[in-house]
């Protein structure tokens, strides 16, 4: 049994990839989780091989706007004052990497960097560009990428397994930087099964049975289509309710400028029973804005998470989603480009007779391939193959 440490720069309750990770390395080997946060129940969710270790960040005007390394001196502190000694430090995300180097020198452990997205390219969308708070917004997103990039290409070099969750992202990090070994984890569900209350939705929300649902789940941020969709729905059949399912930055700003009786923002669900209110909808839809590359090559957890609630997807022509849903013929990839355009293509598919044998395909897809038993396989071996060889070179 190996003792892994899982490195993560937030609360871990509603973050699936995490979470289904420490799950799968927790059947086999010991793992402490840094997380931030005080809920006690958070040792509840895992069995007991796992333990979690809480901290908090030390923010501040220049850590939160430049130095985003050194938040974690809380986290820092808690190490040493456990001190263990790791065989894995698990580091999930940029900001969090100089942290796994820090504690890769004091244990000797192997560093496995899980970037979940083009985190440098993500900057953008920290600081303001328009307006007078451009004279300050741009060139802090201008020092920032520079000085980050230089950071990430630097700790890269005591990295000894670099992660990431699609084609296009690993492609792009073995072309910027001097690595050709990333791995590729796409976050699939776990556990995958059918779900019997399909009607959950509509008893929130009271919604007529005759009428048919639009889903979209997840953060309500910046660069989620959320606002597009809701410009469409002026356009779209009055019998098909928009449902927004999450919470974020825009949540308020949007709820008070869509107000209409066909949209509804229903807050977040618990990650627990967020399938079976997915299931509840009749289609659901991603349209990812290409804000920066992060988002242009991303590939959105919601794909599979409708897929595995087997309803049918909407996207748009971005590398990644359209990828897989023209692969499983599970959906729709549809112009975007404008409001009409995006309420023809909403119309024109809730009026196709044969619409849930798209959702169908989407199920068994995910059954079949999509799923995190068939992905995390990579992981374990990895980790199974690097104890194998410690214990032939002693």
């Amino acid at each position: 049994m190996k003792h892994v440490a899982i490195l993560l720069d937030g609360k871990i309750k509603n973050d699936g990839r995490v979470r289904h990770t420490i799950e799968s390395l927790s059947d086999w080997h010991k793992v402490d989780l840094y997380c931030v946060g005080s809920e006690n129940d958070y040792q509840s969710l895992f069995n007991k091989n796992v333990k979690v270790i809480h901290y908090k960040m030390n923010l501040n005007w220049i850590n939160i706007n430049l130095r985003m390394d050194k938040k974690f001196k809380g986290l820092r502190k808690s190490y040493l004052k456990n001190k263990n000694n790791y065989d894995f430090i698990w580091v999930n995300d940029y900001p969090l990497l100089s942290t796994g180097v820090f504690l890769k020198a004091k244990t000797g452990g192997r560093l496995i960097y899980d970037s979940h997205e083009i985190y440098i390219e993500t900057i953008n969308q920290f600081f303001p560009q328009k307006g007078w708070k451009a004279l300050y917004g741009k060139p802090l997103i201008s020092f920032n990428r520079c000085f980050h990039s230089r950071m990430e290409k630097k700790h890269l070099k005591y990295v000894d397994q670099m992660i990431t969750v699609c084609d296009s992202l690993k492609i792009h990090f073995e072309s910027i930087y001097p690595i050709n070994n990333v791995m590729v984890i796409k976050n699939c569900p776990k556990n995958v099964k059918t779900f019997e209350n399909k009607n959950l939705i509509r008893q929130f929300l009271k919604i007529d049975s005759r009428h048919k649902i639009l889903l979209y789940q997840g953060d309500v941020n910046l660069s989620r289509g959320i606002n597009k969709i809701a410009e469409a729905m002026k356009y779209v059949d009055e019998n098909i309710h928009f449902v927004i399912i999450g919470d974020g930055t825009k949540l308020i700003e949007y709820k008070n400028k869509y107000q209409s009786a066909n949209i509804h923002f229903m807050g977040k669900v618990d990650f627990n029973e967020l399938y079976s209110y997915t299931a509840s909808a009749n289609v659901g839809i991603s349209i990812i804005e290409p804000y920066n590359l992060s988002k242009k090559y991303s590939l959105p957890n919601k794909v599979f998470e409708y897929m595995s609630a087997g309803i049918p997807i909407i996207t748009n022509n971005l590398p990644e989603a359209s990828k897989i849903i023209k692969e499983a013929n599970c959906g729709f990839v549809i112009d975007d480009s404008t409001s009409k355009s995006i309420a023809k293509a909403i119309n024109e598919i809730f009026l196709k007779e044969d619409l849930a044998k798209f959702g169908q395909r989407g199920f068994n897809a995910v059954v079949n391939k999509y799923n995190w038993e068939t992905e995390t396989k990579k992981m374990l071996e990895y980790i199974e193959k690097q104890t194998l060889n410690s214990i032939l070179s002693k």
